[in-house]
Parts: C-alpha cells; sequence; structure tokens
C-alpha cells in the first residue's frame, strides 16, 4: 500500500503541475481512466487516509483531485476523517478503481444531510453541431427539486443521487433550482449558464437546505462537436442573481469509477 499512496502523491502533484501551467489534456484520446474527485461538502475541510497513512490533507470545498494514476488499484480502507481528527466521516473501506471510464466522484451531503460518496459517469457522446449539453446533479441535503430553465421545469422531481442531462442550442439560459413542483421559494439562482457548442457544462447542486449552504459547483468537458480536443473542469458557488462564471482547471488523464461507491442515477432528457 506504501507504493499506491507515494503513487497517489505523485498523481496529485501532477494535478496541481497542470493546474498551475493550464496545459489541456486531450478527451478523445484518452487510453485508460480518469479520476476526478470533488470536495462538495460546504465549510467541511477533510483528510484523505487509504490503507491506514494520509494520502492527501486539508482537502476544502470545491477542491479537486486527480486520481487517475491510480486507475486499475485498490485503495485499502479508504476513509475520510474530518481535518486534523481520526473522526471519520466516510468509511468507503477497499474501494476497487477500473482500468478505464470517464467518472466524477464527488463527496457530498445526501438528503438527509449525511457525507456520503456518489459515482457519476460524464457523458462524452458528440455532440451535434451547434449544440451544447447540460447536465444537472443533485448532490445537496435536500428534497426532490426541480430546475428550471428559462422559468420552465428542464429537471422534474430530481432526488438526491440523481442526475439530468440534456442537448441544448448553444446560447444562454436562465436557470433556478426550487422544491419539485412548486414555483417557490427558488433555493438556487436564478443564474445564467452559458450552453457551449461541443461543450458539456455540469452543474452540481450541493451544501444543506436547512443550514443554509446551498451553492453550485460546476464542471465542463470541452471539444465534444466532433473531435474532443480538451477537458477542464471547475466550480463556481454561486448566490442569489449572479452569473455563473467558471474556473477552468486541466488535469490530467481520464475519469474512473470510484469503485463500488453509491452510483448516480440518471434522469436524461435531449433536446
Amino acid at each position: 500500500m506504501k507504493s499506491a499512496t507515494l503513487r497517489t502523491a505523485i498523481a496529485l502533484l501532477g494535478a496541481v503541475v497542470a493546474m498551475l501551467s493550464l496545459s489541456l489534456s486531450p478527451a478523445g484520446a484518452q487510453d485508460g481512466a480518469r479520476i476526478h474527485l470533488l470536495h462538495g461538502i460546504p465549510d467541511t475541510d477533510v483528510d484523505v487516509w487509504a490503507g491506514g497513512a494520509a494520502v492527501f490533507e486539508g482537502f476544502a470545498f470545491g477542491d479537486t483531485q486527480d486520481l487517475s494514476a491510480l486507475a486499475g488499484e485498490t485503495l485499502e480502507g479508504l476513509e475520510v476523517r474530518l481535518a486534523g481528527t481520526e473522526d471519520v466521516a466516510i468509511d468507503a473501506g477497499d474501494v476497487a478503481l477500473p482500468a478505464e471510464g470517464n467518472f466524477t466522484v464527488i463527496a457530498h451531503l445526501d438528503a438527509d444531510g449525511t457525507p456520503a460518496l456518489a459515482v457519476f459517469e460524464n457523458d462524452v457522446s458528440t455532440l451535434a453541431a451547434g449544440q451544447g449539453r447540460l447536465v444537472v446533479r443533485h448532490a445537496a441535503a435536500a428534497p426532490e427539486v426541480d430546475v428550471l430553465a428559462n422559468g420552465d421545469v428542464a429537471f422534474a422531481a430530481v432526488p438526491n443521487g440523481a442526475e439530468g442531462v440534456v442537448d441544448l442550442d448553444a446560447g444562454t439560459i436562465s436557470a433556478s433550482v426550487v422544491p419539485a413542483g412548486e414555483s417557490e421559494p427558488v433555493v438556487i439562482g436564478p443564474a445564467d449558464l452559458p450552453i457551449t457548442d461541443g461543450s458539456s457544462l455540469t452543474v452540481y447542486a450541493v451544501g444543506s437546505l436547512e443550514g443554509e449552504t446551498l451553492t453550485v459547483l460546476t464542471e465542463s468537458i470541452d471539444g465534444l462537436g466532433s473531435a474532443p480536443a480538451a477537458v477542464n473542469t471547475g466550480n463556481s458557488p454561486i448566490d442569489g442573481g449572479s452569473s455563473l462564471p467558471l474556473i477552468g482547471i486541466s488535469l490530467i488523464g481520464g475519469i474512473a469509477l470510484f469503485g463500488a461507491a453509491v452510483g448516480g442515477r440518471r434522469l436524461t432528457i435531449r433536446a
């Protein structure tokens, strides 16, 4: 396990170098797997342990880590602990990392407010000319929600751990989140979302409704129009009435399924 821990540290160093240099990794040339780990629990710094040793520490809300170098390996005794303590927030056990695939893993709050891991497969299928993809994922401590686009329901009754997917004409839409079946209160947004030709934008609803910490993180995948050219990831908290900026972060490799953790259910809606 020591070698796996060392390789993880090397992978994380590579992610930092990639982020600083803003170099782009070809999305269409992925021969292996990509593991993109996203921290979606507000106000909670954590340490990640495996094999009885700290893999990385001080993992903060909105941060990402690239674990692609460990594709095909098994992380023994994977734990997410509150930073600087021995308090285990998530005990994932032994986690096998497949050797290929394109996935995002998010540490988030489930519907009851309990820390959990959710695994979502990223749709990197080719987009029609002039279209972009919008993906909305519910990873917040909140009941079922409706996602509105330009005032109309785009995704209805989305539960925690589920996602909605739709291909749209390129442009800008005004998006907001409301309780399922209601028009108010607006719990997130409204915000202007850019639908970009050949790009997929994923919006994660995170935080807690009761704790008044609901916000979003974002992730984008570019180059899906014909021959994919790049994969960019980032996050962007949003306040009501503000637009949604994107912070591009280039990471190395492909995204892989984070073992046998809880999988995200899909609600697919095509324009």
